[in-house]
């Protein structure tokens, strides 16, 4: 640590000089250590590649050789046995012998021979019959079942290799045979040995002179060797064995090479001219047919020799560098101190404050440019300081805002009577709820925030809630969605939600409003109900009471009208004009009587009640509407036959009104064990997700829920809307009939 205190306090200069030598030193050492291992490694390449091919030549050549010299001499004994058999067969033809006397004196010299220790000579014929073989009891045996024998019948001259298993052995054993065909007899005469005992029939006079021929270097060379030491072939030490060998030195190798049989190793060799042990480089091959090894050998330090001449080069050119190095540094150093140090005087002659001072240049190089900065520097610190002083000030009346514009928030939040709640939209995680929300559901902060709306469902449906954020995002905001959502202890509640995107910290999130209605709207279900009465009893009062006591007068008008045309009174048309206007009357109480309670006042009323809708909307409207129906359904109670009703009125209604429909159908069916009323028309159809839900449609539900019916309003896709209104039909309490 103290040496590189020393150094960061030491002067330019110095610093420039030290750090352009290291520089160089450590590139030259780095690029010259590179340059050396990379020739060393593409030496040590060559030299390997050369050898591998070299010992790959050479492998190639002994196997060759040998293949060559064993083939030629199974080739000749065979040619011999054949001239052999020639000359039983000449006998036979002269009548000396027999022809099989013949056959049985020649089999008699070919099984006599041996070729190596437990090679021999068999013959076959042409469909693989043994003929001739040292075992008698094989004498006539079929052999075409093994596919050499089958090659032999078919190519019957020629050179073979093939694997052969002799009772009683475990494995199979590589062997190779010659065959010649002698054709009177149909005798393929067949000379065979075992791989093992190849070696023994090789000539290595064949290619000895080959590999001798190879070098490597001045003194490198190549190699014979069998798995015993022997060295077979090689330039000095050949026919004898290397662990008997006195000058041989280390001889571990040797039995690492046997061991191993293909590979490379690096050992340390004292021949009988060296004063001392050598790094040698060899490079092996085994040859399995006859158990040798070939090798290729070469000393490292004669291959090394380029790279001590490299080094040497390497050091003398980095002394004379650096000699040119430290002249150059110091001279080049001294051209930026010496600006450098006036122009540190000027900075120190700058007051604290005072940002006036100013710097002449005098060049126009580096140094010079920095005097220049320094004097912009100057100016625009001036500028900066007058400004900074004034954004100070502005900034501070701007936090002291914030600070009293969040607290506004804040307490407006958590004073909100309405439930308020902060959600992430890209996780629909809770941020932050208040009071009132948490009041609203039942349940604690700490089980809010932080969770995503899927790990509460106590609250919202997965359906509902999809439905909701599908809207937010279609729409932007959400205003007054109807929704029933379930408090933590399980009761469900009725709500009004709204929604708007808002951005905290850089992430969209949304703030939501909840308005619990449930006791509004049961209030309503209340008022509802009260109307619904008062509607009835007055429809009641029309009809039972109104409707008779205007049927009295008309009655007593149409006497007053015939005793008037007895006495000829010129005010007889008055009295039947009068009686025309109470006649009127009547049928105008009955339609308000209808419309009051439409259902209740007839038997049957809800069809015809429905018929009548239907043809009033015509007439009034001037639109097609049309009913249809094949059951006639009969109501326990008469409310929910006045609330069907109302649905089917409130349905036609908003068709012609906001639809702007020309065509009504109303059609009553029957789908399994439910009742089903569908309102279809041809207008302009509503709305598709987050539809109006207006007075007239939140009615239309409630009614809907109060018969335990399931509302459905949906916009065709040839255009209009179809209202569905589905409800079961319990067996003791609405009768579904056949009409006639």
């Amino acid at each position: 640590m103290n040496i590189f205190r020393k150094l960061k306090n030491l002067p330019i200069g110095y610093k420039l000089l030290f750090s352009y030598t290291l520089t160089f030193i450590l590139t030259i050492t780095a690029a010259s250590v590179v340059i050396y291992y990379a020739v060393r490694k593409n030496i040590e390449h060559n030299i390997e590649s050369e050898l591998k091919n070299s010992t790959a030549t050479l492998l190639n050549m002994v196997r060759t050789s040998a293949a060559v010299s064993l083939k030629n001499y199974l080739r000749a004994v065979a040619e011999k046995n054949r001239e052999i058999v020639m000359h039983f067969y000449f006998q036979h033809m002269q009548g000396q012998l027999s022809e099989k006397q013949a056959m049985k004196q020649a089999a008699e010299v070919l099984l006599h021979q041996s070729i190596g220790h437990s090679g021999y000579i068999y013959c076959i014929d042409s469909k693989s019959i043994l003929r001739v073989h040292p075992k008698s009891e094989l004498m006539g045996t079929d052999i075409s079942e093994y596919d050499f024998a089958k090659e032999q019948g078919m190519r019957k001259n020629g050179f073979l290799k093939y694997k052969w298993r002799n009772p009683g052995e475990e494995h199979e054993r590589p062997k190779a045979l010659y065959m010649i065909w002698f054709e009177p007899w149909d005798w393929i005469i067949s000379v065979t040995a075992y791989r093992e005992e190849f070696s023994e029939l090789v000539r290595v006079d064949d290619f000895r002179e080959s590999v001798l021929s190879l070098q490597y270097g001045k003194s490198g060379y190549s190699y014979v060797m069998d798995q015993k030491g022997n060295l077979i072939i090689h330039p000095k030490l050949e026919g004898e064995n290397v662990f008997e060998e006195k000058d041989a030195g280390n001889r571990f190798f040797v039995q690492e090479i046997l061991a191993a049989g293909n590979g490379k190793i690096t050992y340390s060799w004292k021949d009988s001219k060296g004063k001392s042990p050598r790094e040698t480089l060899v490079i092996f091959n085994h040859i399995p047919e006859f158990d040798w090894i070939v090798a290729s050998s070469s000393y490292l330090d004669e291959l090394y020799t380029p790279l001590r001449m490299i080094r040497n080069t390497i050091f003398i050119t980095l002394l004379i560098s650096l000699l040119l190095l430290f002249f150059i540094s110091l001279r080049f150093s001294a051209s930026i101190t010496e600006p450098l140090r006036e122009l540190m005087k000027r900075f120190y002659a700058v007051p604290a404050g005072d940002f006036s001072q100013r710097i002449i240049p005098r060049s126009r190089d580096e140094v010079g440019q920095l005097a220049a900065y320094f004097n912009s520097f100057m100016e625009r610190l001036e500028t900066y300081s007058n400004n900074l002083r004034a954004q100070i000030s502005e900034r501070r009346q701007a936090e002291h805002a914030l600070r009293l514009s969040e607290e506004m928030f804040s307490k407006a939040f958590g004073l909100s009577p309405n439930g308020l709640a902060i959600i992430s939209w890209n996780d629909r995680r809770f941020i932050n709820v208040n009071t009132s929300f948490l009041k609203a559901v039942g349940a604690g902060k700490e089980e809010l925030l932080g969770k995503n709306f899927s790990d509460l469902p106590f609250l919202l449906s997965a359906a509902e809630n999809e439905n909701m954020f599908a809207t937010l995002e279609e729409k932007g905001k959400l205003r007054n969605y109807e929704t029933e959502f379930f408090t933590r202890k399980g009761e469900k509640r009725l709500a009004l939600m709204s929604a708007d995107f808002i951005e905290l910290w850089n992430e969209p999130c949304i703030l939501a409003t909840l308005e619990d209605i449930t006791d509004i709207r049961r209030l309503e279900e209340i008022i509802l109900d009260i109307g619904e009465k008062e509607r009835q009893k007055i429809g009641q009062d029309l009809h039972d009471d109104l409707c008779p006591h205007l049927i009295g007068i008309e009655v007593l008008t149409k006497v007053l009208q015939k005793k008037m045309e007895k006495k000829n009174y010129a005010e007889v048309p008055d009295a039947a004009n009068i009686r025309k206007l109470i006649q009127d009357a009547i049928g105008k109480t009955r339609g308000m009587a209808r419309g009051l309670c439409p259902v209740h006042l007839v038997k049957h009323g809800f069809e015809s009640s429905v018929e009548e809708l239907a043809k009033n909307t015509q007439n009034v409207f001037g639109i097609l509407c049309e009913f249809r129906h094949k059951y006639t359904v009969f109501f326990r109670k008469s409310s929910d036959a006045t609330h069907l009703f109302y649905i089917t009125q409130e349905a036609v209604y908003n068709a012609i009104k906001h639809g702007k429909a020309s065509r009504i159908s109303i059609e009553l069916s029957r789908n399994g064990p439910s009742v089903l009323l569908q309102i279809r028309d041809d207008g302009i159809g509503i709305s598709g997700r987050g539809q109006n839900r207006g007075m007239g449609l939140r009615i239309m539900q409630f009614r809907a829920q109060k018969i335990g019916a399931s509302l459905d309003i949906r916009k065709n896709t040839k255009g209009g809307t179809t209202v569905s209104l589905s409800f079961k039909s319990p067996d003791d309490e609405t009768v579904v009939g056949q009409t006639g």
